[in-house]
């Protein structure tokens, strides 16, 4: 009887565990997505290209900016935003995602912080490269999973502004010594990019992307004019500070325009 008993027991938790890998049970207990999670993701992946900038920076002893004291500083924003979004205890595959993005960051953030060489910023740039598109594949993710209508405009807001500390890391690099030979095509797909991302906006409804968001969004265009001439310019003499002034105002307008954003399509 016990051997029966033993066999049967035994059969229906071999059942219940294949019932669960064929329909896995929904996890009650896992949050949504929510407007604020996708903030915090977009402004991981703006600073994530930003740090590389002051990395850059400081190795050619720039000091407008304190590029020292902005990289300690947003290293850590980093860290923060990253904590928030694993104590929101999201649905498994995102937590998933969140815990791989900790782990590309824990491997990139000592090098940012290490003395700066020529030597490691190639490599470094090809790390943080790899932590950027994981950030914005995360970022897209918990758009989609937040379902709130219209969030997938807050991560193109982002991307711009990624794009633009991207432009900025780059020509640092530059007027550092230390580009690829393809430097001028790489900053013509960046070019292409942000230009693309900023007309995809301009013609999105009114309804998500209010008109203020807009007038904005044209304002901060000019500056990108501005850096874009400097950028692709093959006069061989660099302005570091003031590209660095000109990528922070950007980097500053576009916090504010995901802030306007978060607020409409709450």
């Amino acid at each position: 009887m016990k051997q029966h008993f033993s066999g049967v027991l035994n059969g229906f938790v071999g059942l219940v565990l294949a019932l669960q890998v064929m329909y896995p049970v929904h996890d009650a207990s896992a949050m949504t997505a929510s407007a604020q999670d996708v903030h915090e993701i977009a402004d991981i992946c703006m600073y994530s290209q930003r740090v590389l900038k002051d990395y850059a920076l400081i190795g050619m002893k720039v000091t407008y900016h304190d590029p020292a004291a902005d990289l300690i500083k947003n290293t850590k924003v980093i860290d923060q935003y990253i904590t928030n979004l694993k104590n929101h205890h999201l649905k498994k595959r995102l937590d998933d995602e969140i815990h791989e993005l900790e782990g590309l960051w824990k491997k990139v953030k000592p090098k940012l912080l290490a003395n700066p060489t020529q030597k490691h910023m190639p490599q470094l740039r090809r790390e943080v490269e790899i932590f950027s598109h994981r950030c914005e594949k995360l970022a897209e993710d918990l758009a989609e999973d937040s379902k709130i209508e219209g969030e997938h405009n807050m991560v193109l807001i982002a991307e711009l502004g990624m794009n633009s500390q991207r432009l900025a890391a780059l020509y640092m690099m530059k007027a550092w010594g230390v580009a690829d030979d393809n430097y001028y095509e790489e900053v013509q797909k960046i070019v292409d990019e942000y230009e693309k991302i900023y007309r995809t906006l301009m013609k999105a409804s009114d309804k998500f992307v209010s008109p203020e968001i807009k007038t904005k969004l044209k304002s901060t265009q000019k500056h990108f004019q501005a850096f874009e001439f400097m950028a692709t310019s093959e006069s061989g003499r660099f302005v570091p500070t003031m590209v660095e002034k000109n990528s922070s105002k950007i980097f500053h307008e576009i916090r504010k325009l995901l802030k306007l954003e978060q607020e409409l399509i709450e």
